[in-house]
């Protein structure tokens, strides 16, 4: 789902059905390639899943503002970006990390996160202001900053 987020946002084109499509076709060819033999229930549940977050996602604000982004507001992507997914820019000229994970619950989400702040201070490629951390799990988006300040994002 994140590399199809991401090659969407680098097109300048975020349009649900090629979205999930590209999403899709790339779980499927993870499957194929792993040569394990997975139950077909197994395969469709996390097939539903997956549409059921990229709907979600599409349908949330932090999508609505990376659409609204023009191409060259699109600072890095992909193995450019590591360790962040994307690296963007806000009207302001202020550089973010965008970070779209499953995070998981309880105390090993506080670990993730403070990992990802971890991983904002280490940056050095350019001056990053935050990281905005998408959580396909929960649907929510919050912003991590330098001091560690976890908030949500709007």
């Amino acid at each position: 789902m994140r590399d199809e987020i991401v090659a969407a946002l680098r097109a300048g084109r975020m349009m649900p059905a090629p979205l999930t499509n590209g999403a899709l076709v790339r779980f499927q060819r993870m499957v194929e390639r792993s040569g394990a033999g997975a139950r077909a229930a197994l395969v469709f549940g996390e097939r539903d899943r997956i549409v059921r977050e990229l709907r979600d996602f599409l349908a949330g604000p932090l999508s609505v503002r990376l659409s609204a982004l023009h191409a060259r507001d699109v600072l890095a992507g992909g193995r450019a970006a590591a360790p962040f997914d994307i690296i963007v820019r806000d009207r302001r000229g202020y550089a973010y990390g965008v970070v779209f994970r499953r995070l998981p619950d309880g105390g090993a989400r506080l670990e993730a996160l403070r990992r990802i702040r971890n991983a904002l201070v280490r940056y050095t490629r350019a001056p990053l202001r935050g990281a905005l951390v998408y959580d396909f799990h929960s649907g929510r988006a919050r912003l991590v900053r330098h001091g560690g300040l976890f908030r949500r994002a709007a």
